[in-house]
């Protein structure tokens, strides 16, 4: 590894070890000491980067969410100009939960380290604060995919996308316990068909309103 790094760069290497050492030894094993050795730089370096091991780990949920929505919304990207006719909504909600699926399904210790984390700040005295701040980061991923959906199928939410976030975040939760559980293909189908049908309860068309 070069000896001389940018603070950006060191910080996303230390993220990036920080979630395989979560995903192999849990939250316990992520000693500063673990996550620099990980990364392949001293330990010394570490206060370069991150003020404490509390920060790199809320750098972690950013990423994580950051990586979700990347996910969710790529398969139902808006083209550059706007669609003569509307997408399908259940198209769009299905594709937008695949690619979800997909990313969990490519990575999924990645995934498995963020649902440790989590755990953790919710039974860590001091640290509830933490899950809760780890929540609020989904909420705007799911708030700006549920935003973007709408625009690209020219639908309306009969609930404001915040409001409707936290149902679409139930619904990826489910999805992601059940694959890292088992891993069928089948039963993430079902989950998928079963979101979006109620998703697109709460959609409506401009015309209706």
């Amino acid at each position: 590894m070069p000896s001389r790094l940018v603070v950006s760069q060191r910080r996303s290497l230390l993220v990036e070890a920080a979630f395989r050492v979560i995903a192999r030894g849990g939250i316990e094993a992520a000693t500063t000491r673990a996550i620099c050795a990980e990364a392949g730089m001293a330990q010394s370096s570490f206060h370069y980067a991150f003020d404490s091991r509390d920060e790199l780990l809320a750098a972690v949920v950013t990423r994580g969410a950051s990586d979700a929505l990347a996910a969710a919304t790529a398969p139902v990207a808006p083209p550059a100009q706007p669609p003569s006719v509307a997408a399908p909504l259940a198209e769009l909600l299905r594709a937008g939960l695949r690619g979800y699926l997909d990313s969990v399904a490519a990575d999924p210790g990645r995934e498995q380290a963020l649902l440790t984390l989590n755990l953790y700040a919710q039974r860590t005295p001091g640290l509830e604060s933490f899950a809760q701040q780890m929540y609020a980061q989904y909420y705007d991923v799911a708030e700006q995919a549920l935003a973007g959906i709408a625009a690209a199928a020219r639908i309306q939410w009969t609930l404001p996308p915040r409001a409707l976030a936290p149902v679409l975040v139930s619904a990826t939760d489910g999805l992601t316990q059940a694959w890292l559980a088992t891993r069928d293909a089948e039963v993430a189908e079902r989950l998928i068909a079963a979101a979006v049908m109620m998703l697109s309860g709460f959609a409506t068309t401009t015309e209706e309103l």
